[in-house]
């Protein structure tokens, strides 16, 4: 997920250094594994190396940035706190699954880098934070910039991928709790995005979007296993790929995909290597689309038909989910802050048959959906405030949500930082532009 943001230099910039104390400056301690969230939350999963590093440096001889006989010559020395900074307390949700047979909801949180569970029946009309019956977060847990998550209610497991840093899949038991070490991992190529479930098949799909794919592998694959089959190519359609959800019923594997297609050199040993796609291609932008390839397609193969066009109103669509039940597909489209339905069997250039999109809906920034059948509600989590929100299943148009969760006191605002990494000062505007 990438974004360009700007904020008023004037007010705030994201790290200015200064020699005043800060109260959030000191070095924490190490993290017990029943701490509390808020602590956690405080110390932000500071490591053993970047401690060690910090604690030298806060031994040298320092006087409020003059420099030490112990630095280089000319360099400033110590620990110097910002004069200020713009981050996000919050967590702020991203993906979303929910759990019928246990009653339970699971979101990522790409902010805090956390996972955070809550009763199904969470939520409701109340301007406080809704508190979290489980969470999973800390240096043990191998949580970075976290996207898709996926249940498995028979072994009580959920999945996460780590996305734009980390490469890799993190499992854990419902059991676990704080600073917990994920049950397995494995490595994934980079910029994985999301992951689906094939209990059946015993199989798990990733989207990843740097090289437009879909991996499979193994559900109980672990470290560097490598996939049993691999969705990728020119023919493929697959373009900046995000949501995924695999239909073993139907035996499909449903792609959304924000449109634009590149080829990217490797960034570890387990991304697959350019050329084996045949001559390069340069990059292009093309509609953003749901694709359905064949859930046994390995290689470069087209689509089995493609959701694509203008009348769709696709935008950036993010999450995705299905219902087999009622034969649609529910999904979340950044772009214009809506959840766009459509039949299941779909193809071309096709008009959804309902769109819940509008102030009164409290959808803003959307990444993921979740649909409950049993239950008949729609979940939607939002990245462009605190909130996740629950609909009626046949919601359409400019409803009110049934109940808000909220991960932020109301009206909290949200810088929307994921892996910000650099900065630039605009002299002329006095801004600071911030690749995101």
């Amino acid at each position: 997920m990438r974004r360009v943001l700007i904020a008023a230099a004037a007010a705030s910039a994201l790290l200015l250094a200064g020699a005043e104390p800060s109260p959030e400056a000191s070095a924490p301690g190490d993290l017990a594994d029943d701490a509390s969230l808020e602590a956690l939350l405080a110390a932000d999963c500071v490591d053993d190396t970047a401690m060690e590093i910090a604690q030298a440096a806060g031994r040298l001889p320092q006087e409020g940035g003059v420099a030490s006989d112990q630095w280089p010559p000319h360099a400033i020395g110590g620990v110097i706190p910002p004069i200020r900074s713009v981050s996000d307390l919050f967590p702020t949700f991203d993906g979303v699954a929910v759990d019928t047979e246990n009653n339970r909801v699971i979101f990522s949180d790409e902010n805090r880098h956390s996972m955070l569970v809550y009763d199904r029946t969470a939520g409701g009309s109340s301007n406080d934070v809704t508190e979290p019956v489980q969470w999973v977060f800390g240096p043990k847990a191998q949580l970075g910039y976290i996207a898709g998550v996926e249940v498995d209610p028979k072994r009580k497991e959920f999945y996460t991928v780590n996305n734009d840093g980390g490469d890799r899949m993190v499992v854990f038991s419902y059991d676990d709790h704080g600073n917990a070490q994920p049950r397995r991992t494995l490595t994934l190529p980079h910029q994985s995005w999301d992951v689906s479930l094939a209990p059946t098949r015993d199989e798990i799909a990733i989207t990843v979007q740097q090289s437009n794919a879909i991996s499979i592998f193994k559900r109980g694959a672990k470290g560097t296993d490598h996939p049993i089959r691999t969705i990728r190519g020119l023919a493929t359609g697959l373009e900046d790929p995000h949501g995924l959800y695999f239909d073993e019923t139907h035996n499909e594997l449903i792609t959304a995909n924000h449109g634009n297609w590149t080829q990217i050199r490797p960034y570890t040993p387990y991304d697959p290597i350019v050329t084996d796609v045949g001559e390069y291609k340069s990059g292009a932008f093309h509609p953003s689309a749901i694709t359905f390839h064949a859930a046994d397609a390995n290689g470069d193969v087209p689509p089995l038909r493609t959701i694509e066009g203008d009348l769709t109103g696709l935008n950036w669509p993010m999450g995705i989910d299905v219902d087999l039940t009622h034969h649609e597909i529910a999904v979340a489209n950044y772009g214009d802050s809506s959840v766009r339905i459509f039949r299941r069997d779909a193809k071309g250039n096709v008009q959804p048959t309902r769109v819940i999109r509008g102030a009164l809906t409290q959808i803003v920034g959307p990444v993921s959906v979740a649909i409950d059948v049993k239950n008949e509600e729609l979940w939607v989590a939002n990245y462009g405030d605190h909130t996740a929100v629950v609909f009626p299943r046949t919601a359409s148009g400019n409803v009110r949500p049934k109940r808000i969760i909220r991960n932020a006191p109301k009206d909290t605002p949200t810088c929307g930082f994921t892996n910000a990494s650099a900065a630039a000062y605009d002299s002329k505007r006095d801004e600071i532009l911030v690749p995101n």
